[in-house]
């Protein structure tokens, strides 16, 4: 069986979003030098965030489950939520969603700062590429330095939590 052209046309606009922010990300975030992690904060690791992202997810889905009431748009509209949900929190004074201020985690810039409502739409849509290879994304938030995820090196953003 072979991939037909509507079907390659299907993946390229499922697929369009995450492209976009992944080429964004790499040429339009200025890449900074990492500053030293101030006294009182620390990395979130893996089992905090995967507590928050758990919690996120719940929320997610029961506000999706509802609109997917609505006839014909109901998913589309479950989308737009989902983003929103994250790039609006993210970029918050709180730099938090519900999840994250859960288990006391934010996430911030190279230098420790509020990200912009785009940094977070871009950490947003590049998520599935964290995810696409088995979590292999993900699981690089368990072992690397910073405890960061494939999406925060290429959105350059970093979890943290006050110690």
């Amino acid at each position: 069986m072979t991939i037909g052209t509507w079907q390659l046309i299907a993946l390229l606009v499922i697929l369009s979003p995450t492209i976009i922010a992944f080429f964004c990300c790499l040429f339009l975030i200025n890449k900074k030098s990492y500053t030293k992690l101030p006294k009182g904060l620390a990395f979130a690791g893996f089992w905090y965030r995967l507590i928050a992202g758990v919690i996120d997810t719940v929320i997610v889905a029961i506000i999706t489950f509802i609109l997917a009431f609505i006839p014909v748009i109901g998913w589309i509209f479950g989308i737009f939520v989902s983003w929103l949900y994250y790039a609006l929190l993210q970029s918050s004074k709180k730099q938090s969603t519900f999840g994250m201020r859960a288990v006391d985690m934010r996430i911030s810039d190279e230098n420790y700062k509020k990200i912009s409502f785009w940094r977070a739409s871009g950490n947003y849509f590049v998520l599935p590429i964290s995810i696409m290879i088995i979590f292999i994304g993900l699981l690089m938030i368990a072992f690397t330095e910073r405890k960061q995820g494939l999406h925060n090196f290429i959105s350059r953003t970093l979890c943290v939590r006050d110690k």
